[in-house]
């Protein structure tokens, strides 16, 4: 092996892991069970997006519209609506409805 090698192997192996690596490697991965709970999250938030396309609507429009029950459509709203995917609208029979956010282009 020449020096060049060496060093760029010796250079690899010293490469400081991120504390979140060593942690998945200590576990051996990533945990099926949360790799299936990420998968169904996005599932729901991309079915609710479906249901948005077609206009605003309230938590239960949504609930009824997309078959998930309505306290996890509104636990998904609020994580849509705090990264800025959807915003409220106006009040429907005491309901405030929910839409797509723009997108600039």
């Amino acid at each position: 092996m020449s020096q060049h090698n060496a060093a760029a192997s010796t250079t690899s192996r010293n490469k400081k892991k991120a504390p979140a690596h060593i942690l998945r490697d200590r576990r051996g991965g990533v945990p099926q069970a949360l790799l299936e709970l990420t998968r169904r999250q996005a599932a729901i938030r991309k079915q609710i997006t479906k249901v948005l396309l077609e206009g605003p609507k309230t938590v239960p429009d949504l609930a009824a519209a997309s078959g998930f029950p309505a306290h996890e459509v509104f636990w998904h709203l609020m994580a849509m609506k705090k990264y800025g995917e959807i915003v409220e609208g106006e009040e429907r029979d005491g309901y405030f409805e929910y839409g797509l956010k723009e997108k600039k282009e």
